[in-house]
């Protein structure tokens, strides 16, 4: 488990691509539940996201910590 419980999350550029998490761009989660053998087993409460009350499921790929800078290494 790459994050835990109680990380301050956004969705990363991956997870910006896919359609589906259009809701969440530009918005933070808070990181809630863990569920080891789940497919997405992320649970992230979004805030101001009125979808499923703002809980949704993720993969890992699909998130990072907010302010959390990725790219390649040099």
């Amino acid at each position: 488990m790459k994050y835990k419980i109680g990380d301050l999350v956004e969705l990363s550029a991956a997870g910006k691509k896919r359609g589906h998490n259009s809701h969440c761009q530009g918005k933070m989660g808070l990181l809630l539940d863990y569920e080891e053998d789940c497919s997405y087993p992320y649970v992230i409460r979004w805030f101001a996201t009125p979808i499923h009350k703002g809980m949704i499921p993720m993969k890992e790929y699909e998130i990072k910590r907010v302010g959390e800078k990725r790219g390649r290494k040099k």
